[in-house]
């Protein structure tokens, strides 16, 4: 009975090794699509993608949704803003949730480079 036990554990801790060496094989990495808001790990748009913001812009205007709190805080050192200038917005990164805290502003379309500070919640600011 305890021969048959052991088997059982140690039979197992294998299932348990061996699904644990295969999960790095099957996560999928984020890519950032020309039409995403995105969060980078790197600067120059390098690096993990952090947070991936899916907008729609059109030609009369765009979707892009507020990010009230993200579920963990992110740390980014560049982002991709897909909003075009015509539009006349920024993109306000509050370190706390809820739009509080201190904030970074992306002011403008394409690459744009930030300091490393959290980043907690999202919105665009059009006036």
């Amino acid at each position: 009975m305890q021969r048959t036990i052991r088997t059982g554990l140690v039979a197992l801790a294998a299932l348990g090794i061996a699904a644990t060496s295969a999960l790095p094989a099957q996560a999928a990495s984020v890519t950032c699509r020309k039409s995403d808001f995105c969060l980078f790990s790197g600067h120059h748009q390098t690096g993990e993608v952090l947070y991936r913001l899916p907008v729609k812009v059109t030609r009369s205007g765009f979707t892009f949704p507020e990010v009230d709190e993200l579920a963990l805080p992110v740390a980014p050192l560049s982002a991709r803003n897909p909003i075009p200038d015509d539009f006349g917005c920024i993109v306000r990164l509050n370190d706390r949730p809820h739009f509080a805290g201190s904030e970074q502003e992306i002011d403008g379309f394409g690459e744009a480079e930030l300091t490393g500070a959290p980043v907690a919640s999202i919105t665009p600011d059009c006036g």
